[in-house]
C-alpha cells in the first residue's frame, strides 16, 4: 500500500530532492512551495503524513499546523517539522504544543527520515499495516519494512546503502537510472562529501558479487545504471 505524503517547503531544490528519494522509497508524494499551496490541495489529497518546513514566507509551518488541526479530517495527522537551523527548546514545546509528532534539523538522512515516516505511519495507522510489504525482480525480492533482500527464501545480507541502491534498480527495472538520482535518492545531502560516482561503481560492484548480477547490471557510459531482469 502506498501512504501519501505531502510536503511544504520553500527551498525547491531541497523539495524535489525529497520528493525523488520518498517516491523511490514507495511513497505517494505531493510537494508545495508553501503552506497556503498546501491547504488548497490538502482536503483533495488526504495526506496520511505531513512535512513542513517551520521558516517559510507567508504563513510559517507552526500556522501550517494549528491551522489542519483545528480540522477534525487531519486533527489526528501526523506532522514532522523540518528546520535549517538549530531548533531551540522553545520551538520544540511550541511545536508540540500546536500538535507536531517529530522535528528534523536540515541538513538530514534520507534514511533517517523514511524511518520516521515510517514509524509515524505505523502507530497512527496500525490496521493498515497488515501483511508484508515486497517488491520482486526475476528471483529476488526486497521487503520494505524489514529491509531485507531474499533470494528465495534465502536471506543475501546487504549493507542500508546497497538496500536502498538495489532497491531504486529494481523499481526502474529495465531503465536507465541517472546517476544524479541515485546519489539524491541513495545518499541525498551526504553525497556532499561522497566522490559522486566512483561512490556509486563501488557499491554497484558490491551488488554484482552479492546478487550474481555480472551480466544483468550494467552501467551506461555517461548516464547511468540499468538493471535487466
Amino acid at each position: 500500500m502506498s501512504f501519501k505524503v505531502l510536503i511544504a517547503d520553500d527551498d525547491k531544490d531541497f523539495l524535489d530532492m525529497l520528493k525523488r528519494y520518498l517516491l523511490t522509497a514507495g511513497f505517494s508524494v505531493y510537494g508545495f512551495p508553501n503552506v497556503k499551496a498546501a491547504l488548497s490541495a490538502i482536503s483533495k489529497i488526504s495526506p496520511d503524513i505531513i512535512i513542513t518546513d517551520i521558516e517559510m514566507p507567508g504563513l510559517s509551518g507552526f500556522d501550517f499546523i494549528k491551522i489542519i488541526r483545528e480540522n477534525p479530517k487531519f486533527s489526528r495527522t501526523p506532522v514532522i517539522m523540518m528546520s535549517g537551523k538549530r531548533i531551540s527548546e522553545l520551538d520544540m514545546i511550541e511545536g508540540y504544543h500546536k500538535g507536531s509528532d517529530d522535528y528534523l534539523v536540515k541538513p538530514f538522512s534520507m534514511q533517517v527520515l523514511a524511518a520516521k515516516i515510517k514509524n509515524l505511519i505505523k502507530r497512527a495507522y496500525p490496521e493498515r499495516n497488515e501483511g508484508k510489504n515486497l517488491i520482486s525482480a526475476g528471483k529476488f525480492s526486497l521487503d520494505l519494512d524489514s529491509r531485507k533482500l531474499f533470494c528465495g527464501k534465502k536471506e543475501i545480507k546487504l549493507t542500508r546503502k546497497e538496500f536502498d541502491l538495489i532497491l531504486i534498480l529494481v523499481k526502474e527495472k529495465g531503465k536507465i537510472v541517472p546517476s544524479e538520482k541515485i546519489m539524491d535518492a541513495v545518499w541525498g545531502y551526504e553525497k556532499i562529501v561522497s566522490s559522486g560516482p566512483h561512490t556509486i561503481e563501488q557499491h554497484i560492484s558490491s551488488l554484482r558479487k552479492k546478487l550474481g548480477l555480472k551480466e544483468s547490471l550494467k552501467k551506461v557510459s555517461g548516464h547511468g545504471y540499468i538493471l535487466e531482469i
